[in-house]
Formats: C-alpha cells, sequence, structure tokens
C-alpha cells in the first residue's frame, strides 16, 4: 500500500522537478544569464532536473542510514557488514522516488534517442524494481539500495556544475576543475566501491535465481561507467587543449 503512495508522490514530485526546470532553463537564457543558442536549452534543463535528482535522492539516502552498514568502511579490503539494519519508510520511498525519476526519464531517453542513456536506465529500473520488491518481504535489503543510489548518484551535481560554468563564461581552470573533482569521485565511486559493494551483496545474499538476475544490470552499469569515465578523460583533454589554444 505504501509502496503505490509512494509512487504516485514520486511522480507529482518529478513532473514539478520537471517543470521548474524547464521554467529555470527558459528564464536564464532570456534574462541573459547563458548566451546560448536555443538548441542548448534543452541540455540546460537536463542539468537542472538531474542535479535536483541526485541532490535529492543522495540527501534521502544518507539520511535513512545512521551508520555505515561496512565494518572498517575507509579500508578498500574491508568486506564485513557491522550489522544487518532493518528498512524504514524513508528507503523505501527514496527507492520509488528514483524509480520512478529513471522511468520518466526513460521516456525523454528514448524520444531523443540517447541509446547509451536507455541501457543505463533499463539497467537501473530492474534493479530498483527488485529492490522495492524486497521491502514487500520486510528482509532488511534497503541498506544496499541506499548505498548503490548515493555511490551512483552522488557526484552527478559536479558534473552539471562543470558544464554550467562553461556555459556561463567561467575561466576554462575553473570548470576543468570541476569536471576534475568530478572524475576523481566518479571513478571512486563507481569503479572501485560499486564492485565492492556488489561482491558484499553476493557474499551475503547467495547466488540464487533472484540475484543472477541482477547480475546483467549491475554489470551494465559497470560498464557503462568505464566507458563514460573514458569518455570524461578525453574531453577534459580536449576542452583544456581547445581553450589554452584560444589564449
Amino acid at each position: 500500500m505504501y509502496s503505490y503512495t509512494y509512487l504516485l508522490a514520486s511522480f507529482y514530485i518529478i513532473r514539478s522537478i520537471y517543470r521548474f526546470s524547464d521554467y529555470a532553463s527558459h528564464y536564464m537564457v532570456e534574462h541573459k544569464w547563458l548566451d546560448i543558442s536555443p538548441s542548448k536549452i534543452e541540455k540546460i534543463e537536463e542539468c537542472i532536473y538531474s542535479s535536483l535528482h541526485s541532490l535529492i535522492c543522495t540527501s534521502m539516502a544518507s539520511w535513512s542510514m545512521q551508520r555505515s552498514m561496512i565494518e572498517d568502511p575507509w579500508n578498500p579490503m574491508s568486506l564485513t557488514i557491522r550489522e544487518m539494519p532493518h528498512d524504514n519508510q524513508l528507503q523505501l520511498f527514496t527507492t520509488c522516488f528514483s524509480l520512478t525519476y529513471f522511468m520518466m526519464d526513460l521516456a525523454k531517453c528514448v524520444y531523443h534517442r540517447k541509446y547509451m542513456f536507455i541501457l543505463h536506465h533499463l539497467a537501473a529500473i530492474h534493479l530498483l524494481y527488485h529492490g522495492l520488491d524486497t521491502f514487500s518481504e520486510s528482509n532488511s535489503k534497503g541498506f544496499y539500495i541506499m548505498n548503490f543510489l548515493f555511490l551512483l548518484e552522488s557526484n552527478t551535481v559536479l558534473l552539471n556544475a562543470g558544464y554550467m560554468l562553461k556555459e556561463m563564461g567561467f575561466h576554462y581552470s575553473i570548470t576543468c576543475t570541476s569536471w576534475i573533482i568530478h572524475l576523481f569521485m566518479f571513478i571512486t565511486f563507481r569503479l572501485i566501491t560499486v564492485p565492492k559493494l556488489i561482491l558484499i551483496y553476493y557474499m551475503y545474499e547467495g547466488i540464487t535465481f533472484k540475484t543472477l538476475m541482477q547480475l546483467p544490470s549491475f554489470v551494465l552499469i559497470w560498464l557503462g561507467s568505464v566507458y563514460w569515465s573514458y569518455r570524461q578523460i578525453v574531453g577534459i583533454q580536449k576542452y583544456i587543449r581547445e581553450s589554452a589554444g584560444r589564449n
């Protein structure tokens, strides 16, 4: 019952975020905050709504976890869970919120033919749907979902901030600093810590039909993260060369 209520509430919240992003992006262009062509307004809108989702999602995920589930979180070799924390309503709402966001954004990706994002969103929806199903079983799996969401979404704001700084005409050193910080966090969280979390998940939950069904989505998201890391390294290098040449 709570799941349906939270999904409906999430739909209205996400729809409001989309409307606000559309208004804010057009307002910034019309009032000359950004000197860009009309064709880039959609990208600015995407930066705003994806950043808002990231901030809301990671804030709720962090708040729902009283402490780290791992015995020694700063030790990369530590794979011991301190204890199995109980699920709570904030974790359930956070899962519904992100599931709704990815479903609605998937429709936009299909319309605009962003095929790489389509694969990512389908994998995310698949994992979040399985996660949502665990809440009905009351078997204390919410902390996996919260940690996974935090690791995947927490650095989106820095990526978007770099793009906004670039379009607002800030010096390329400031823009690149934002992107480099994002790249460091992206590699640390997505390429290093996410596999560790997946390993812990299979160590404690075992190999079952249900967990094996989730494995392709885990792999797809991780491989996508490797590809995006490469793309960002190449993009930063290209931007530095072009900016240095103009100066």
